[in-house]
């Protein structure tokens, strides 16, 4: 039995063409459409806190639709303020602290390729010490106060699409009953819309609550812990939390690192590491699957290929961006005879209704 896709080879490899082109337009790019897809995000986000404002009543008053926005702008203002307190205190500090760091794991490692080489038998260190001495932390450290400098320094441009975009929702009802005058063309195209929009939203709102409390509770045992820069491992862990499967243990480890060069005590590091993934474990498998449920339907394998894909296209950005980027193209799969095949494949359970 042929599929759609084998009927239609023309439209198949038409579609393809346009993939292939929108991926190298996406590479080249970068600098365009990078602050337009976070923007996107960041509306989707804005919109999504406010619809919960929304539900919200003290007795039989309940905030309207435009308060509920105006609400959720504040917040969000509120939230990025604290942010770029965090930011401007701590990572010019950690920059600052790299050489000194980098004395004590080098120091470390030597310690560790000397105590190895003398159960082997060896009497001088392994050459491993070598190999791991270029192991540059003000590199590392350099590398993420790069992707933070980077986001800033489109700060203005991300919030302008985010006003735009806000502003443009309003004639959005208008603009495509304008385009789709036909009434059954009209409602399928609004329910697509309206079924990507609110996944979107779901996912939005629950990671970023999500992500807030991993990084609330992270940065309580840091602080117990006197761990230094506890707000910026913080602020880290909450946006790596954003990337799937790999975010959480990368953020629990560089804490753990820096834990470890601190105190040079490996038990007390090996704790630090046992509290904050037994808050992480906490939040992320009991709390958020009862707060996100199904509503994603994601393959786990298309997921990584994703995560793969948009990492190579726009770096941490994009691997925070590739779960709402998939759900937008799985939905969008899924209305076209053609591209339905693709859309089961990229879904979890096969149910793309």
């Amino acid at each position: 039995m042929s599929t759609p896709i084998s009927r239609d080879p023309v439209a198949f490899a038409a579609l393809a063409g346009l993939a292939a082109l929108t991926l190298y337009l996406m590479v080249v790019g970068e600098s365009i459409f990078l602050p337009l897809v976070l923007a996107i995000f960041i509306s989707y986000l804005i919109l999504a806190l406010g619809h919960a404002f929304q539900l919200l009543k003290l007795g039989s008053w309940s905030a309207k639709p435009s308060l509920g926005l105006t609400l959720a702008i504040i917040s969000f203002i509120v939230v990025i303020g604290l942010v770029v307190q965090i930011i401007a205190g701590n990572v010019r500090d950690v920059v600052d602290a790299a050489p000194q760091y980098q004395e004590r794991l080098q120091a470390l490692l030597g310690q560790i390729t000397t105590f190895i080489a003398g159960i082997v038998g060896q009497d001088r260190p392994l050459t491993l010490t070598t190999l791991l001495n270029e192991i540059d932390l003000r590199v590392l450290v350099g590398k993420f106060a790069g992707a933070f400098q980077a986001i800033a320094s489109n700060t203005f441009q991300i919030f302008a699409y985010v006003a735009f975009l806000l502003l443009e929702s309003r004639h959005f009802d208008r603009k495509v009953k304008t385009i789709f005058p036909d009434t059954a063309q009209e409602q399928s195209v609004r329910a697509t819309l309206s079924q990507v929009g609110k996944r979107i939203e779901t996912y939005v709102l629950v990671k970023t609550f999500i992500s807030f409390l991993v990084g609330l509770s992270s940065f309580t045992v840091l602080s117990i812990a006197g761990v230094d820069f506890a707000p910026f491992w913080a602020l880290l862990i909450f946006v790596l939390n954003f990337i799937p499967y790999i975010g959480s243990p990368l953020g629990m480890l560089f804490p753990t690192v820096l834990a470890l060069l601190q105190f040079g005590s490996l038990p007390t590091a090996a704790i630090i590491l046992a509290f904050l993934w037994g808050v992480q474990s906490l939040v992320e498998n009991f709390l958020e699957p009862h707060m996100m449920g199904s509503s994603l339907n994601l393959s786990p394998v298309f997921m990584m290929l994703s995560l793969s894909v948009w990492g190579a296209i726009w770096g941490i950005t994009g691997m925070i961006l590739a779960v709402p980027l998939m759900v937008m193209i799985m939905i969008a799969f899924a209305q076209f005879p053609t591209t339905r095949p693709l859309a089961i494949m990229m879904s979890e359970t096969g149910d793309v209704k």
